[in-house]
């Protein structure tokens, strides 16, 4: 093992078939391997939420999300009539 390598840690996850399968076409379409095209794909993501949460946009954004999550969860609530409407 070369130094290089000593200094990635491996990372793991298990995309769902329809976004393996995007991956998959993705990274044939670069000419890359899907591992590099995720690596491509996190380490740019990564410079924009670090960007994002220089600015604060990054925690606005948490918030929304977690608000949309809540609305969601309360919606299927009232739709399964286990919690009465405002």
């Amino acid at each position: 093992m070369n130094e290089q390598e000593k200094q990635i840690s491996p990372i793991q996850f298990k995309p769902s078939r329809e976004l393996d399968e995007r991956l998959d076409r993705l990274a044939k379409k670069a000419d890359l391997s899907k591992a590099q095209l995720v690596s491509n794909i996190v380490n740019e993501v990564s410079k924009d939420l670090e960007m994002c949460e220089k600015v604060g946009v990054y925690q606005f954004g948490v918030l929304l999300r977690n608000m949309s999550e809540a609305l969601s969860e309360w919606s299927e609530k009232i739709k399964m009539k286990k919690v009465d409407p405002l």
